[in-house]
């Protein structure tokens, strides 16, 4: 909620910075502060309500880092569980599984470019939220160890968080930390 206090006031603000005054323009910000700070609670109320009645909803609110917006957003776009054949399936979809690059007689792997960003904003999120948790820290260290940088690191636990959800909803089983160690 306090983000929410925080738009209205910035919008509030901004209203006053302006230059060029019209009558009645002070209590005009005001009111449309007002407004879209309730329209911004009844969104989240109604997000809140929908994802109760979602059958995944708890399973994908048990791993650490969702949050409580990022599972409607991972739900809305990425649909049932089983449309895609596994965890690399979902992983692939999502622009997280590395894509083999040929190039004459050598070849590399890179990131895929393509693909619906969504999924990947929502891992990425998820992993770096999760830094804070010993587990998770534990597997970015790891990956920095090995010589990857920080950000190529966050990508990798966002690609086992793929892994981790998808064995999470395929078990049905709720997501528990320390589970198994990522050292």
């Amino acid at each position: 909620m306090r983000g929410l206090e925080a738009l209205a006031k910035d919008a509030v603000r901004a209203a006053q910075a302006q230059t060029v005054t019209i009558p009645g323009g002070h209590l005009w910000a005001e009111i449309i502060a007002d407004v879209a700070r309730d329209r911004l609670k009844a969104t989240d109320h109604a997000i809140r309500e929908r994802l109760a009645h979602h059958l995944d909803a708890a399973l994908i609110l048990s791993m650490s880092g969702m949050g409580a917006k990022l599972p409607a957003e991972f739900i809305a776009l990425v649909g049932p569980i089983d449309r895609l054949e596994g965890a690399d399936a979902r992983a692939a979809a999502a622009g997280l599984a590395p894509v083999l690059r040929p190039s004459g007689k050598t070849s590399f792997l890179r990131c895929a470019a393509g693909g619906n960003n969504g999924p990947t904003r929502v891992f990425c999120q998820v992993a770096f939220t999760s830094l804070g948790r010993p587990d998770s820290r534990a597997f970015c260290d790891r990956k920095r160890a090995e010589g990857k940088r920080h950000h190529q690191a966050v990508i990798a636990l966002a690609r086992r968080r793929v892994n981790v959800l998808w064995a999470t909803l395929q078990n049905r089983t709720p997501f528990r930390d320390n589970f198994k160690r990522a050292a």
